[in-house]
């Protein structure tokens, strides 16, 4: 999971979270602790795992009065972008890897910067459709911007521990979308890597998939 406060102090607290599904209620207990102990104003969810586009329930059990939802489709993906009555936000536009949404000035009502919540494609043949969605979404907008979620793959080797030494051409995809888009990586605290397959010795691995990215001119806003 990605939690980072945006500064100046008290203006956002967003978290970003790959839940792996919320169909039972353990799960949605885990998600709510984190929510209770953090008090951010935006939740992005991805792997909700839930076949519905609807989030009344989820709204409700995590506290939330406004939020959309992406249904999933089999037995992975679905997307759910949640917020409170401190932040006004605006859809622009969502499918099964990306829910965006432009943040409002609370007194003009202008679009002040956009938040994307993304989720890239799970396999590895079909990856090329999220860094074309990354670009399409850039040139829907010359807002400030940030774009956070589980990208599902690496920008450099040194993000991978363990299992066979990923091809460079494989990387090649995002590191363009990345600049095409303007991105800076927002860093981290913490482990070094949000993915474990949880086998012991030689066969495990471990990827940092998850990450914020912003525009410059979102840097220079906040």
């Amino acid at each position: 999971d990605i939690r980072f406060s945006l500064s100046p102090p008290g203006t956002m607290k967003i978290l970003c979270l790959n839940c792996r599904g919320l169909g039972q209620p353990e799960a949605v207990g885990e998600v709510r602790s984190l929510i209770q102990l953090h008090r951010p104003m935006l939740v992005f969810l991805s792997e909700t795992r839930l076949f519905y586009d609807g989030v009344d329930v989820l709204k409700r059990s995590l506290g939330f009065p406004n939020g959309v939802g992406m249904g999933s489709f089999g037995r992975g993906g679905g997307l759910a972008l949640l917020w409170n009555r401190e932040v006004d936000v605006k859809l622009q536009s969502y499918d099964k890897l990306h829910i965006d949404v432009a943040v409002l000035d609370p007194d003009t009502k202008e679009e002040r910067w956009r938040l994307t919540g993304f989720y890239g494609e799970s396999k590895r043949e079909l990856r090329f459709r999220s860094w074309d969605c990354l670009k399409m979404l850039k040139s829907k907008s010359n807002l400030p911007w940030l774009c956070a979620g589980d990208f599902n793959e690496i920008l450099d080797a040194s993000k991978q521990f363990g299992g066979q030494v990923r091809a460079e051409r494989q990387m090649d995809g995002f590191r363009g979308a990345v600049s095409d888009c303007g991105f800076t990586d927002l860093g981290f605290i913490g482990l070094p890597y949000t993915w474990d397959n949880k086998q012991q010795g030689r066969h495990n691995i471990k990827v940092r998939l998850d990450r914020g990215l912003a525009t410059q001119d979102f840097l220079d806003l906040f």
